[in-house]
């Protein structure tokens, strides 16, 4: 599982645990609600990541870069195919 996937299942998750709709999320976040849609499809073509900022911030969940050292075999062919 990539990175993006989970990050859009926490957006879905969090979403609906609060039962917002993806048009009131949007409101809040001030985005549309096709972004917000695109973002939970993990479909982050021509999304930028301070919207998805924008969305967990409303969650109190934040991005963080960690070094997960050297991808495998699979990893770096999920990479090139993706």
């Amino acid at each position: 599982m990539n990175s993006l996937f989970k990050i859009s299942e926490i957006i879905l998750y969090e979403r609906k645990k609060r039962k917002w709709s993806q048009q009131l999320l949007a409101d809040y976040a001030g985005l549309n609600r096709t972004t917000v849609g695109k973002i939970e499809r993990n479909d982050y073509d021509d999304v930028g990541l301070r919207k998805v900022e924008r969305i967990l911030n409303l969650f109190n969940k934040s991005l963080t870069v960690a070094d997960t050292g050297l991808p495998t075999l699979d990893q770096l062919k999920e990479i090139n195919n993706g």
